[in-house]
């Protein structure tokens, strides 16, 4: 295998699994705590906001760190 190849295999491998492991983390016991589908609706869809919350705020650091530190 290449390198290219190898580096996009392990990016896509860790990506399947860090999604898999929000799915199951996050997503499954907000769902199943509800009985309703609208508020099981509104639970997922507040869980995808704060997900996307940190997600973001992750980036923004480690981009200021690298911006700081390493360039």
């Amino acid at each position: 295998m290449s390198g290219d190849l190898t580096t996009y295999l392990v990016v896509g491998v860790g990506g399947v699994v860090a999604l898999a492991t929000v799915v199951w983390l996050i997503y499954v016991p907000v769902v199943q705590m509800y009985p309703t589908w609208w508020q099981k609706t509104a639970a997922g869809v507040l869980a995808t906001v704060v997900v996307w919350a940190f997600a973001i705020g992750g980036i923004y650091v480690g981009l200021q760190v690298v911006d700081r530190f390493l360039s």
